[in-house]
């Protein structure tokens, strides 16, 4: 059983500069097919994922604007081989719940929806389930923001103390380093889009509609249920203030 920390990030969340950072500290490579960051060769030192319940990659295929793929419809003739996928998965998650140290790093919702080109709010159902299973989740686990992780160092070090992987912050030019982050980024499928001003949080979600927003608001309220949604994202939604967060 592996005891590596496992990095899960919603596409587009920031795992770039979290990549970097622990990079830098540590010498190790972290997993990133289609990005190379500092590091090349070696063992990572973490795993890494996107969602912690793969069944739903397809929904965000099927539904933002630009992806090659669709989701699959089931139909009578894979219906056994879809029902044994199913309980697969499930197994993964309870292995997971039980097994895994997990640092989640979340972003606001409504900048991602604009962000990957949702098209309906379905899109961010991994969003939903990587919260949910972040939260039934019984070993060592960290919660990351990534407006609290880019306004500084502090939870740079909460991430690297986490992971275990020694560091001197007191010496890391955040500014110098950001740059370099970025520059790796550009080289990568897709360039960055806040390089201008990354502490200009919500610059995607202004340009949200307010009934799409609305939309993905119950969504994720029906997804996740109103506890847990007033627990991780009552400090993007100001209709769920005042509400105990997750950060407190």
């Amino acid at each position: 059983m592996t005891d590596k920390v496992l990095l899960c990030s919603f596409p587009k969340s920031g795992s770039n500069w979290v990549r970097y950072c622990i990079e830098y500290f540590s010498g190790r490579p972290t997993p990133g097919s289609e990005r190379k960051l500092l590091v090349h060769q070696g063992e990572p030192i973490i795993d890494r994922t996107h969602f912690l319940d793969k069944r739903d990659r397809p929904l965000l295929r099927a539904h933002c604007a630009g992806r090659a793929e669709t989701a699959e419809e089931p139909g009578h003739r894979v219906f056994a081989r879809r029902w044994l996928k199913q309980l697969k998965k499930e197994w993964e998650i309870r292995h997971l719940v039980r097994s895994r140290r997990v640092l989640l790093l979340v972003r606001n919702p409504f900048d991602l929806y604009v962000r990957v080109r949702a098209l309906r709010p379905q899109a961010l159902a991994g969003f939903a389930s990587n919260i949910a299973i972040f939260d039934r989740c019984r070993r060592e686990k960290l919660l990351v923001y990534y407006e609290d992780l880019l306004r500084g160092t502090a939870e740079i070090g909460r991430i690297l103390a986490f992971i275990g992987v020694p560091h001197d912050l007191a010496r890391f030019d955040l500014e110098t380093h950001r740059r370099r982050s970025l520059e790796l980024y550009a080289r990568g499928p897709d360039a960055p889009q806040t390089a201008d001003d990354p502490l200009d949080f919500g610059r995607h979600a202004r340009r949200l509609d307010p009934a799409s927003r609305e939309a993905l608001r119950q969504y994720l309220l029906e997804r996740l249920g109103p506890a847990l949604y007033h627990r991780y994202l009552a400090r993007y939604d100001a209709s769920a203030r005042p509400a105990e967060t997750a950060a407190e």
